[in-house]
């Protein structure tokens, strides 16, 4: 039996990350989504949902926006949060902070059913992949040791890539000596 977890992220944690995004400086909404996909970010948000959920905050009174504009460009939106947002983020870090989510590893799910797939093409798959969070984790180099000490969240999703790579180096060394398992136990071609 295949247990599989998945779980999403809520729009309490996405109202969190935009408040406290905006708890840090106002930012208008370039400077937002170019922050949102930053991988240090440990949900998603994407660019139209932001704009939603920050109209939701908007109506609530909890973010408010002002129209800004630089030399002959056109207008933007700049959002800044209010003292109801900071009284909302808060309570939302409150709320979650004692409460526990698992984590939301849609990635893992394949791997519950890699051994569907010769060993040869899971290996190439592996290191595919290996190299795809290897870019990802550069992301995270400019990241400073006191700069992980005063946010720990930040400091976690190091750590926990830094196991997924871990944890995927072991497991292509395991498909690597698989694929020399088979190899060894094949008829070697004649001269």
């Amino acid at each position: 039996m295949t247990i599989i977890f998945v779980t999403m992220s809520s729009v309490n944690d996405k109202n969190l990350l935009l408040l406290g995004i905006l708890h840090s400086e106002d930012m208008h909404g370039y400077q937002l989504n170019q922050f949102l996909k930053h991988p240090s970010n440990a949900i998603r948000i994407g660019k139209a949902n932001a704009y939603q959920l920050l109209a939701k905050l908007e109506d609530q009174g909890f973010v408010y926006h002002v129209e800004q504009r630089d030399g002959n460009r056109p207008p933007r939106q700049v959002y800044s949060i209010t003292p109801a947002g900071e009284t909302e983020m808060l309570r939302l870090v409150k709320d979650q902070l004692g409460d526990y989510q698992p984590i939301d590893s849609p990635g893992s799910i394949p791997l519950n059913f890699i051994e569907l797939i010769k060993p040869q093409e899971a290996l190439s798959l592996l290191q595919q992949r290996q190299a795809r969070l290897a870019v990802h984790c550069e992301a995270f180099a400019d990241f400073s040791d006191e700069i992980r000490a005063s946010h720990p969240g930040i400091d976690f999703l190091v750590r926990q890539t830094a196991l997924e790579q871990e944890f995927l180096t072991k497991l292509v060394e395991e498909y690597q000596h698989k694929q020399k398992d088979d190899n060894d136990g094949e008829p070697k071609p004649q001269d």
